[in-house]
């Protein structure tokens, strides 16, 4: 699946906006990786810089659900804490692996992520929005 920023993934947060269309060039390089494979450093600096991009937009994300009484913030948390999880496992699980493994890895994880991103800013995202307009 191949994601590109359009205005229907904004939640009306200029910040968090920005945040999601970087996740998204992000993500787009690492789905191209597989077509035109980068080096194995420049597909771990991107791995590091979407880890810790997440990491700041989630903390800003969570910070401004609060600040703008969303109810369902905690379990929005949860959702994240996930990801993180799993993308620090898959970075592992990268840095650890031979040729052929890191290969399989930028095969399946940008369209993973492109899923994963997209259900995430069109539902629980989304779930905010209404919070955002009444500000």
């Amino acid at each position: 699946m191949s994601i590109v920023w359009d205005e229907t993934l904004a939640v009306g947060d200029a910040a968090i906006d920005a945040d999601h269309r970087r996740m998204i060039e992000l993500i787009a390089l690492l789905e191209g990786a597989s077509a035109d494979p980068p080096s194995d450093d420049r597909i771990a600096l991107t791995l590091a810089e979407l880890s810790a991009l997440c990491r700041e937009h989630f903390s800003r994300e969570e910070a401004f659900q609060r600040t703008i009484g969303f109810p369902d913030h905690e379990d929005h948390r949860l959702g994240h804490e996930m990801l993180l999880k799993r993308l620090d496992a898959v970075m592992a699980h990268y840095a650890d692996g031979c040729a052929e493994v890191r290969a399989g890895i930028v095969r399946t994880l940008g369209d993973s992520l492109a899923t994963w991103l997209t259900t995430h800013i069109t539902t629980s995202d989304m779930e905010f929005q209404p919070y955002v307009r009444g500000r």
